[in-house]
């Protein structure tokens, strides 16, 4: 009895993964997908790992994606003290070349958006990371 026991509590935290991420990837292709425009932003969260870190700027999406023609913005990214927080994670190696790329976009004439999964009253996920239209591994590896 002791071993079906173990057994069983060993298992479940597995079942219960794998449920969560069926669920989540149920959710990222039933959504409809929307394209924002990003610009750089640059405060650090050392236990965060590696991402790319931007504020969505709303002035340059188009938000007739969305129901009504009026943006949510209050539903993407996190609320911090220093306004609203966005991450896309990307591996280390590709990281600080896209760090300096975004936070040099007036620079260059690159645009920046990323591809969201959206479905009205959900938290949104982050799918593709664009840069000038392409995805962002196009360009840096």
């Amino acid at each position: 009895m002791k071993k079906k026991l173990w057994i069983a509590l060993f298992v479940l935290p597995l079942v219960c993964f794998a449920c969560w991420a069926v669920w989540l990837y149920v959710l990222s292709v039933s959504a409809k997908e929307v394209t924002l425009a990003v610009k750089g932003y640059d405060p650090r969260d050392l236990l965060s790992g590696r991402y790319i870190a931007y504020q969505i700027d709303w002035e340059k999406t188009n938000c007739g994606q969305f129901e009504g023609g009026i943006c949510p913005e209050n539903e993407f990214c996190v609320e911090a003290k220093w306004g609203r927080a966005c991450r896309f994670y990307v591996p280390e190696k590709s990281a600080m070349h896209l760090e300096n790329m975004l936070q040099n976009a007036s620079a260059d004439a690159n645009t920046f958006e990323v591809v969201f999964a959206y479905q009205k009253g959900r938290t949104p996920i982050a799918k593709r990371f664009l840069i000038s239209g392409k995805d962002w591994q196009a360009i840096v590896e």
